[in-house]
């Protein structure tokens, strides 16, 4: 497994910095990928693999939900392009994910109605594409490269430090019930990673911050990676699912690796226009 995922790391992480390094739009397009294959891969991850799309996009859970599909997807490409074109259409487009689904709900036959599949729908298009849409806006801000190429290799950094300090010295379960091999040793050792891969980051891309603000940068998406890692994990264990796609060898699918990477960006986002005032 760990020789699939360094593999899968030296095809992937390359191709990401490139599209990172190419431009703003580059960077778009890459995460709207991710959002259109992350939200699926939601909408899937209580679906078998013989279950077909029905009406509207509809995809039926097992437990019977029918999340709006094409909307969803749709949904999360649009925050993707807002971000991109920098309009003030972010609120209007939020109230569309909590609303839209709601009317078309409505709609539906009295039999097929289940107040569950809004909530899915519209938890799909906020959790996972208007999240990453923070990535496009911290490509358009001052250094805005050096902070998208900060924000993945840094996560990168802490995930990796997590496993394999789990896995060679981890004794004491973080969260059994959740994730079992997720170990506190781990934990802490992606903590200190964190803060110290941080300084050495944002130091080598000459990020303007102070060396404490690089180290409570680092300890703040430390803590916030790792639970949008358990947070994933826990969704999937309520599904049953031990990945959420097959993707990519040796990590599962793309939602699998976007569980640490979307509380991460928004952290990044946001502590970038906190530093820069």
């Amino acid at each position: 497994m760990l020789t699939h995922r360094i593999f899968s790391a030296l095809v992937a992480v390359p191709v990401i910095i490139l599209l990172i390094w190419a431009g703003q739009n580059a960077t778009a397009a890459l995460i709207a990928a991710a959002a259109v294959l992350g939200i699926y891969e939601f909408y899937r991850l209580y679906v078998p693999d013989e279950t077909f799309l029905k009406g509207l996009g509809g995809l039926t859970f097992a437990a019977g939900h029918r999340p709006l599909l094409l909307l969803g997807l749709a949904g999360g490409v649009l925050f993707t392009v807002e971000a991109t074109l920098d309009s003030t259409f972010v609120l209007p487009l939020i109230a569309g994910a909590v609303l839209v689904p709601m009317m078309l709900l409505v709609l539906r036959p009295a039999d097929e109605r289940q107040p569950a599949e809004w909530a899915w729908t519209t938890i799909g298009m906020l959790l996972i594409g208007w999240t990453l849409s923070h990535g496009v806006l911290l490509r358009s801000a001052e250094q805005g490269r050096e902070w998208v190429l900060t924000v993945v290799i840094l996560t990168f950094a802490i995930d990796t430090t997590a496993y394999v300090v789990g896995r060679a010295i981890g004794r004491h379960r973080l969260a059994p019930s959740i994730s079992p091999g997720k170990t506190w040793e781990g934990a802490v050792a992606g903590i200190i990673a964190g803060a110290g891969a941080a300084v050495a980051i944002t130091k080598g891309f000459d990020i303007d911050i102070r060396i404490w603000q690089a180290v409570v940068l680092g300890l703040l998406v430390s803590v916030f990676a790792q639970i949008g890692d358990l947070a994933e994990s826990m969704l999937k264990r309520a599904a049953g699912a031990k990945d959420a796609g097959q993707l990519i060898p040796g990590h599962g699918g793309i939602l699998d690796r976007l569980d640490s990477l979307i509380p991460a960006v928004v952290v990044v986002y946001y502590f970038s226009q906190y530093v820069e005032r």
